[in-house]
């Protein structure tokens, strides 16, 4: 049970403000027939709720890492500096303004969570105003109670949405048009005159019709950045055909597409670049005070745009919404120079980071039922680079410095939503129509895990003197044109070309392993419809993505060992890594086709050792 006396004593008011004036403060509480972790996600959703409660749409701008915020609210122009909100998962959330314009010089708002058995829970949501005059003071004191019935009526709005599975928000009676505005529409027939021209390039009607569907209804915030993962699980599409739409729609004039670089600690979007080449070394974060390098796995986003010729789109804020944009931030409390801070944390098992706003470097911790210590102790003497707890752990942190320090804790995995450069590379119809787009010459993209397969026709020389040249010639050309389908038809691309060889790049061991099976079936001896033969190389590992001849090729150790692979691959077989055949669904496949192998030595002479690989004559 929280009173305002108990909420005063824990957030005591500094002197500075209540030098400026007394402050005016409200505490209200809400008994919810839901779980505090039912509700949690719709209350971090600050924008959401304010929309819900009829707040009029924020304007901001980012200035020198602050973020400022002005608005018009009841015929008042309203100015302020939004302080950095700070919340506890599942327990508590609180931020502040500072205000240059407005009813008061200072806000400050605090909700707080409780459990209430296994099917409720109290929410606990407070107010307190610094005003700025006496008049300010009585139009508070008239406008808080009003507030406190629509932040009632919200709150069980939500409620009644969670228990009957309804995740649409209802309008507040009498505002549905005070804070969306209308959209701004350009040429909206566009979307109907190029819907057929989708069709034909292979898309279905269904998902034509559900994409430009929701464009037609959908708000400008949802259509500000559009994510295909999103779009396609909202709306029960198939990933790959609603990036394929979006690619071809780029071609059309409908959409555009632009590469974000993420903050790897806030995931916040840095820079937007309508142009590959354009993507600097390193960017910064004034907001999370760090600076980073643009090349890692995890840097770069692939988002789209609605085409402005079509509808002029602008994103719209009722709130800084902080916690629902970085909710991968568990805890992000700041501490007062000199000052200790404990918490008994609501977090499960998982792996997190535990760091200081400003400083790259961080502690793992990893949680599991099977640990027994149940504190983390991070104190000026603490050393351990991994912390080892059991769920629901104890934070205790001691601030030894002269400065207020933030402390966050977050998950480890990364953003699943994100669409990175790593998987656009291997959409062949990425390549083919946006063939302009090109890496930096200076700039090496670490895109993580792939697997590379080289292809080889075996014995070229004899082949062009018994062909003859013309011959020779559409006979290879056929055959870069099958092993191009197959590699296509099991969701890899053909990076480059090399002389009578080809390069691909597929997402899974497995995929290139049956293209590889394919392609080896086709070129047979048995096919009397083409004399070519080929051997077949495969391995997967860390690669890059740079600029070669203008295009996105890749690059590395394993690229490299993939293609001195061939030296021990003859006519008809395939050749793999014991990385690919420890492949889990590489094994089952293997086993369930009871398909026999070869083990061979692979000299690797510019390591000084030998490898053993496996090869499989088909």
């Amino acid at each position: 049970m929280i009173d305002l006396n108990s909420l005063l004593q824990k957030y005591p008011w500094e002197d500075r403000w209540k030098n400026l004036a007394t402050p005016l403060d409200s505490l209200w509480e809400f008994d919810l027939p839901v779980t505090r972790e039912e509700m949690w996600p719709h209350l971090i959703d600050t924008s959401s709720l304010n929309k819900r409660v009829g707040m009029p749409r924020y304007d901001y701008q980012e200035r020198n890492g602050k973020l400022m915020g002005k608005t018009k609210q009841v015929g008042f122009r309203l100015e302020w500096e939004e302080v950095p909100w700070e919340w506890e998962y599942l327990k508590e959330i609180g931020n502040a303004r500072i205000y240059s314009k407005g009813f008061g010089y200072y806000v400050r708002s605090r909700i707080i969570l409780e459990t209430l058995g296994e099917s409720r829970c109290k929410v606990y949501l407070y107010f307190g105003w610094i005003p700025r005059n006496f008049f300010m003071r009585k139009l508070l004191q008239y406008a808080m109670p009003k507030l406190e019935i629509s932040f009632r009526k919200a709150l069980n709005d939500i409620a009644e949405e969670i228990k009957h599975k309804k995740p649409k928000a209802t309008p507040i009676a009498g505002k549905e048009f005070s804070f969306v505005p209308e959209a701004q529409w350009i040429h909206p027939e566009k979307l109907d005159k190029e819907t057929q021209n989708l069709i034909n390039k292979g898309v279905s009607k269904e998902a034509v019709t559900a994409v430009f569907q929701w464009i037609k209804t959908a708000s400008d915030n949802e259509l500000d950045r559009i994510r295909i993962k999103e779009v396609s699980r909202r709306l029960n599409l198939d990933p790959d055909e609603t990036l394929f739409l979006f690619l071809h729609g780029c071609r059309l004039g409908i959409f555009t597409l632009s590469w974000d670089i993420v903050c790897p600690h806030c995931r916040g979007v840095r820079t937007s670049l309508t142009k590959l080449s354009d993507i600097p070394e390193k960017d910064e974060c004034e907001v999370c005070e760090i600076d980073f390098d643009t090349t890692g796995v995890n840097s770069i986003e692939v988002t789209f745009h609605l085409h402005q010729s079509i509808r002029i789109i602008e994103k719209q804020f009722y709130c800084a919404a902080e916690p629902a944009t970085k909710n991968h931030i568990l805890l992000t409390k700041t501490i007062p120079a000199k000052k200790s801070y404990s918490a008994s944390l609501l977090v499960g098992s998982g792996v997190f980071r535990l760091r200081k706003k400003g400083e790259k470097k961080y502690r793992l911790v990893d949680i599991k039922p099977s640990y027994n210590q149940t504190d983390i102790l991070w104190l000026p003497e603490t050393r351990e680079e991994e912390i080892k707890v059991s769920p629901k752990p104890n934070l205790v942190f001691e601030n030894e410095s002269d400065d207020d320090v933030t402390i966050i804790l977050e998950e480890r995995n990364e953003d699943q939503t994100s669409l990175r450069p790593s998987e656009i590379f291997d959409y062949q119809e990425f390549r083919d129509l946006f063939s302009e787009e090109a890496i930096a010459t200076n700039l090496q993209l670490d895109i993580g895990l792939k697997t590379i397969l080289f292809t080889d026709i075996v014995g070229s020389t004899k082949f062009y003197e018994s062909e003859g040249d013309h011959g020779a010639f559409l006979q290879v050309r056929e055959h870069f044109i099958k092993t191009n389908q197959i590699i296509q038809n099991f969701r890899g691309v053909v990076v480059k070309t090399i002389g009578d060889a080809v390069m691909a790049s597929f997402s899974t061991p497995l995929h290139a392993l049956k293209a590889a099976k394919e392609m080896q079936e086709w070129f047979h001896p048995e096919n009397k419809h083409t004399p070519v033969r080929i051997r077949i190389s495969i391995h997967t590992g860390n690669c890059l993505a740079v600029n070669l001849n203008s295009n996105i090729d890749y690059f590395g150790n394993t690229v490299n060992y993939t293609a001195k692979l061939q030296s021990v691959t003859n006519s008809g077989e395939i050749s793999f890594s014991e990385t690919i055949f420890r492949d889990r669904d590489i094994r089952e496949y293997l086993r369930a086709g009871s398909i026999k192998l070869h083990k061979v030595a692979f000299p690797l002479p510019w390591a000084d050792r030998t490898d053993f690989v496996y090869v499989w004559k088909v």
